[in-house]
């Protein structure tokens, strides 16, 4: 199944529940990505959903998931269904983690302090999450993603019964308890990870945590900050509170402990330099991808005997006497139609389009053009494009039909 002739779905990973969640391919683009939609008892969310996913496409943090596209489509019965489509986080969630057993401390400062700045992200930009829990954190080659914010409180609100998720962004003293859930939220998750009954910073940070009420905090921001410091005492948030040995993991291993204050100043100076030098570098690397290619980097391939021996001016009058720029106008609907499809990919289509372009407005300019040449550069291009897996055999054989139209 595909979803605007460019997502197919692969495979199906939720559980069945309020929301199904499909691993899929995004065809134009080449990459894996996840598709989310109401399911199909909750379908009459579609419009609270696309405000949702509106507003979380918005945001912009390195611990939440991004948003790349958005639509509707039909189910079965022909009712409008909104989806989204996000990156694909392969890993393992927090909850599966938490199933072998708890985090160390530095492992769960390492995970919640990720968490906390990424809900603080989200509370600056008005859009609370709404369903936080260890299950909606991944943990993917060593970094955390937050999944669902924005869409997470719709769907959980829908599990109420009829009626319920009717809004997708609350206000004024609404929004202060929305913010204030998430931040008991990240206690639980905080509580989750430390072994039970464990006493010490995290435990009273998690407390903390759970006593937050609109209004009087604490805030995201707040709790981000505490997991954040770097320059606490020996007894301080960052101690270990558990007493038996780290995880030894091989996924947890990724998360290391931070790193002592002055090793990290130093890192941040570094980086900083290096900053400076990738500057210009970047910008004139940018300029050089960017700038036009110049046909002559490309051999044009072995022209035909016939037209070897056709003189120079009897190909200005063929260009000016032919239907060539009715061809090339043929031509543009072709890569038009294979972008929209997937079977070219955007660069491509880009590349081939200016080809077209430049052609046409040499001709309309009644220059002095060498036609055979041109037409045969731009089936080399073709020829090449087909065989980079550019555009597909079918397409490239259409486009040439086309350009065989063209009399010699």
């Amino acid at each position: 199944m595909r979803l605007t002739e460019r997502y197919r779905l692969v495979e199906r990973l939720d559980d069945g529940g309020t929301m199904e969640v499909w691993r899929a391919w995004d065809e134009l683009l080449g990459r894996p990505v996840a598709v989310k939609l109401p399911a199909p008892a909750h379908t009459d969310l579609h419009r609270t959903f696309q405000k949702g996913v509106n507003r979380a496409a918005g945001l912009s943090h390195a611990a939440l998931e991004t948003v790349y596209d958005s639509d509707q489509t039909r189910d079965a019965s022909g009712r409008l269904v909104s989806y989204v489509v996000t990156e694909f986080l392969d890993g393992e969630s927090l909850a599966e983690r938490l199933r072998l057993g708890p985090l160390t401390a530095s492992e769960t400062i390492g995970i919640c302090a990720q968490v906390a700045a990424a809900l603080e992200a989200a509370h600056a930009a008005g859009v609370p999450h709404g369903d936080l829990r260890p299950g909606k954190i991944m943990l993917v080659c060593g970094e955390v993603k937050v999944a669902d914010t924005g869409i997470g409180g719709i769907v959980r609100s829908a599990r109420g019964g009829p009626g319920r998720g009717t809004a997708a962004v609350p206000a004024g003293a609404a929004a202060d308890e929305t913010r204030a859930a998430d931040v008991r939220a990240l206690g639980a998750v905080i509580s989750a990870c430390i072994p039970a009954g464990t006493s010490g910073e995290l435990a009273s940070l998690a407390a903390r945590c759970a006593g937050a009420a609109a209004g009087y905090g604490p805030a995201a921001a707040e709790i981000a900050g505490l997991l954040a410091r770097d320059d606490e005492p020996p007894n301080a948030i960052f101690t270990t509170v558990r007493s038996q040995a780290p995880s030894h993991d091989h996924r947890t291993r990724a998360l290391p402990p931070r790193p002592p204050a002055r090793t990290r100043r130093r890192g941040a100076r570094l980086a900083a330099f290096a900053l400076v030098v990738a500057i210009p570098v970047t910008g004139a690397a940018a300029i050089l991808v960017s700038a036009p290619r110049t046909p002559v980097t490309v051999p044009p391939p072995p022209t035909r005997a016939d037209r070897t021996a056709v003189p120079e001016p009897e190909r200005g009058a063929r260009a000016a006497g032919t239907g060539v720029t009715d061809a090339l106008g043929r031509l543009r609907p072709i890569v038009s139609r294979g972008y929209t499809s997937g079977e070219i990919r955007s660069d491509v289509a880009i590349d081939l389009n200016n080809v077209i372009t430049n052609l046409e407005n040499d001709l309309t300019a009644d220059r002095d053009v060498d036609v055979d040449r041109r037409i045969d550069l731009l089936q080399a291009k073709i020829v090449t494009r087909r065989r980079e897996r550019g555009l597909s055999p079918d397409l490239a054989d259409e486009l040439n039909r086309v350009l065989a139209t063209i009399q010699t």
